[in-house]
């Protein structure tokens, strides 16, 4: 590879392994210019302004790579305006294209205004393009450790890998999360190989955790069932607990959110219509409610501000009310902001 692209395309359904690639992979391959150049972001409400600046002449040397993300929801008539910028390279410019479509039957499939546009037929032709179906169900374990291995030079048993596939969200961020913790955890001693007990120190993780369950019933906007779930395990509950909760809801909340926004989750058949239902009954707005609680709540038990049990019994009684569209005031939520802002 003497020269970098003028132009890339990434078709892949995560998005955040689709950067890896480009960034670690591709754009490394070609040097100290191309890893220090200036990176910007471009929506799909932002075309015209990435169509100015691929047009902008600037008296600076340094390389530009410009990010073009949710490809895949450009118009025609944005890829035909493209398209024809495209036509006249710079070759102190790349533009990446990032299509995050879902997979369709389990495969890739190029949107419908991309498939015949001149730039993309060029690409195929000179192979600018990267193509992965992303993390899914079957190779989430082979891209867990391959990259534990390759990144961290972490050593995952099947065990750890089973534990780690049944709390994360499949796809590479987390994965990649999860990984740069255990990297600080490891003992060194053992060579790089992670145990099952590492794993619930980190995680708290434990099948016999009732915070699946009072998800469920929270969810359900069934009140009654939740406290009587939450007393029945007030035994397990103590200073530790709130976090673990935090971590399950805001992996339900970006589960919802995706589910909204019609991108691709992983959940089991029975699962998928009750998710969906959910997701649709709450709506944007609501989902983005209950995850500023999430982090309002943490904000508030690591600044000193509420303790741990307090605050988790009011992040519940919070998230009730929303499921169950109570309009009256969210303590935790305005309380600690409220705090916060004088403080500011």
């Amino acid at each position: 590879m003497d020269q970098i692209a003028g132009f890339y395309f990434c078709h892949c359904p995560d998005m955040q392994l689709a950067k890896e690639y480009m960034d670690n992979s591709y754009i490394s391959a070609f040097g100290e210019t191309w890893i220090q150049a200036e990176k910007r972001n471009f929506w799909n409400e932002d075309i015209q302004n990435y169509l100015s600046a691929l047009d902008t002449i600037t008296f600076e040397t340094k390389n530009k790579i410009f990010y073009i993300r949710n490809a895949h929801e450009l118009t025609l008539e944005q890829w035909k305006k493209i398209s024809q910028a495209l036509g006249k390279p710079r070759p102190d410019i790349l533009s990446v294209f990032f299509l995050n479509n879902a997979l369709d039957k389990g495969k890739l499939k190029v949107p419908q205004s991309v498939q015949k546009l001149k730039c993309f037929e060029f690409a195929q032709k000179k192979g600018w393009i990267f193509e992965s179906l992303g993390v899914t169900d079957k190779n989430f374990v082979q891209i867990l450790k391959n990259e534990a291995k390759s990144k961290y030079n972490l050593t995952l048993s099947n065990e750890v890998c089973a534990v780690l596939k049944d709390i994360l969200s499949p796809d590479y961020n987390s994965i990649n999360n999860i990984l740069a913790q255990l990297s600080l955890v490891t003992d060194e001693n053992l060579q790089g190989e992670v145990s099952a007990n590492v794993i619930a120190q980190l995680t708290n993780y434990s099948p016999e955790l009732v915070w699946f369950n009072v998800i469920d019933k929270i969810e359900a906007g069934k009140s009654a069932e939740v406290w009587k779930l939450y007393f029945k395990a007030s035994n397990q509950i103590d200073d530790s607990s709130l976090f673990p909760f935090i971590a399950l809801m805001m992996r339900e909340m970006r589960t919802l959110w995706k589910i909204k926004a019609n991108e691709q989750v992983f959940l089991p058949t029975s699962q998928i219509a009750n998710k969906t239902n959910i997701a649709a009954k709450l709506g944007f707005t609501n989902i983005a409610k209950i995850i500023s609680l999430l982090c309002f709540a943490e904000y508030a038990v690591k600044s000193g501000k509420k303790k741990s049990v307090e605050t988790l019994e009011e992040l519940i009684k919070d998230s009730i009310k929303i499921f169950t569209k109570d309009s009256s005031q969210l303590p935790t939520l305005y309380a600690v902001n409220a705090e916060n802002s004088h403080g500011s």
